[in-house]
């Protein structure tokens, strides 16, 4: 917490001095400069607000509010967007590839013109989310992103769909970053750790909701209005509606939560002070980008996301394969409801492991590409007649989406500077995006209905490629905090800067200890993370 400044400036430039010097003592080289309009929003608030730490009571009061609050929005929003992109996969075997007249080839790139449409979008995506109040953006988003679903419904051609398709790509990538960013604000990097499966746990599971859903929506008759159209109108309908709910009661960070007390507000900040890092930063910082591509764990991470999401084109083929062993329309979508289940229980497994042991999500992860690497086997090596087999082969790919939901918070959690941060996570998502443009592709008709080829590839590149990433980032990051414990331990390393205040009128210098975590510093600025 930052100390009184010696006097007030009306209008000033701050000098930082670097995270290793002394308190009181100005470091005249390798030293960041910040204006004071870009100190972090808890560097505001605690100007303003005077509180002490939070007493394990009341940390604990914190974090169940918290919880309470923000954890169900979480929850229910990764969910609706799963089963909002399971649509096309859903519609599929509803009777969308009729009425649109739809060939394999142009059922793929309605599946990749999504995430074209997401990778345009990432990028500005992430700017607005820093510049605007996040949780107001967010609502937005998914108001859009319901009324675009809804907009599926007149389209009967390859044309419509694919513009329609598109902007949904663009509506959508927000979406996660901004639950990524609102975790970041209100949990300490131990809790997200297990948060983070528990959510994903939601949004994995959704195809249990899309499998009743179809169920229920086939036995609707309404003549030309088909069951897919009905599928839209449910799930288009349900997001719009949740959009309004995010808008009018989900926080847009700690500092303006109306479920805590303005006392509650700075110590929720206080809360997550082993996060070493501040909360919010609305100015773009230039160095921080650059700092961020520089950065050799930023493409390990952005690699894993690409070469993880290699496999997810199977989103929108589950129910056709899943039919093509022989199954019937009714059966698939009730069959298509275990690969839910199987997601569900890994997650959660792996969220109460994260919860109960430290410093294990390269293991967790690294683990669930075992079943994953395992099923591409299993679906070249069996029978065709052992449609059984390799309908279990299908559902053991499921506990792949264990290391997706806990490589994507280690990345925002290895990243701090807010600039920084939102790029890392940017370039995770442009990362997502590309693996699900070219994913699609990989099941061309040629290769049907065993698809060889394409089961290897999954096998290499989004199995192998992936496992071994994940051991690899975990030796980089042990080795860099070995460094940084050995600097510690020879004094070299604090957690106090100096602001210098310069006023603009006459000159005046003040000088000010505050708490680096309030400057909005990076990981490799304030070696204390």
């Amino acid at each position: 917490m930052a100390k009184s400044a010696t006097a007030t400036a009306s209008s000033e430039d701050y000098v930082v001095a670097a995270s290793a010097s002394a308190p009181g003592t100005i470091v005249n080289v390798d030293t960041p400069k910040l204006p004071g309009r870009y100190a972090d929003e808890s560097y505001k608030l605690f100007a303003n607000v005077k509180v002490e730490p939070p007493t394990e009571e009341e940390s604990r009061r914190i974090r169940q509010k918290s919880i309470r609050w923000i954890l169900p929005f979480l929850c229910i929003g990764y969910h609706l967007m799963y089963v909002d992109k399971q649509t096309l996969g859903s519609s599929s075997i509803l009777g969308i590839l009729k009425d649109a007249k739809l060939n394999s080839n142009q059922y793929n790139w309605l599946s990749s013109i999504f995430y074209f449409g997401y990778l345009l979008a990432e990028w500005p995506q992430n700017l607005a989310l820093q510049r605007f109040p996040v949780g107001k953006w967010l609502a937005g988003n998914l108001i859009v992103w319901g009324s675009i679903l809804l907009l599926h419904i007149p389209c009967n051609n390859f044309a419509s769909l694919f513009v329609v398709r598109f902007f949904l790509g663009l509506a959508e990538a927000c979406i996660v970053p901004a639950f990524l960013l609102i975790l970041s604000m209100f949990f300490t990097y131990e809790e997200q750790a297990w948060l983070m499966p528990c959510m994903w746990a939601a949004g994995n599971s959704s195809p249990i909701t899309s499998g009743l859903l179809s169920y229920g929506v086939l036995h609707i008759d309404t003549g030309s209005f088909s069951s897919w159209k009905w599928f839209m109108v449910i799930t288009g309908g349900l997001t719009v509606v949740y959009g309004v709910i995010v808008w009018l009661f989900f926080p847009d960070s700690p500092i303006s939560a109306h479920f805590l007390t303005p006392n509650e507000r700075a110590q929720a900040v206080l809360r997550i002070a082993s996060n070493h890092s501040g909360i919010e930063q609305k100015r773009f910082k230039r160095y921080q980008l650059e700092e961020a591509l520089r950065d050799p764990k930023t493409w390990l991470f952005f690699l894993h996301a690409w070469s993880q999401e290699m496999a997810n084109g199977l989103t929108n083929q589950y129910s056709l394969i899943i039919k093509s062993f022989g199954y019937s329309t009714l059966e698939t979508t009730l069959l298509g409801c275990v690969n839910g289940l199987v997601a569900l229980a890994s997650l959660l497994t792996s969220a109460y492991i994260l919860y109960r042991y430290k410093n294990a999500r390269a293991w967790v992860s690294a683990a669930s590409y075992i079943p994953a690497m395992l099923s591409s086997i299993l679906l070249m090596a069996l029978p065709w007649s052992n449609k059984h087999g390799l309908l279990a082969a299908i559902y053991i790919r499921g506990t792949a989406g264990v290391a997706y939901s806990v490589v994507m918070i280690w990345a925002a959690n290895c990243s701090a500077g807010h600039t920084k941060k939102t790029t890392v996570i940017a370039l995770y998502h442009v990362g997502y995006g590309l693996g699900n443009i070219i994913s699609p592709q990989l099941f061309q008709p040629q290769y049907k209905p065993r698809y060889i080829v394409t089961w290897a590839v999954i096998l290499g590149v989004a199995g192998v490629l992936p496992f071994a990433i994940v051991l690899i980032l975990r030796w980089y990051l042990v080795r860099e905090n070995t460094r940084r414990d050995k600097l510690a331990s020879q004094g070299l390393v604090h957690e106090t800067a100096i602001l210098e205040h310069v006023d603009s009128n006459s000159g005046v210098r003040t000088e000010e200890v505050v708490d680096a975590r309030q400057l909005d510093l990076t990981d490799r600025e304030n070696l204390a993370l």
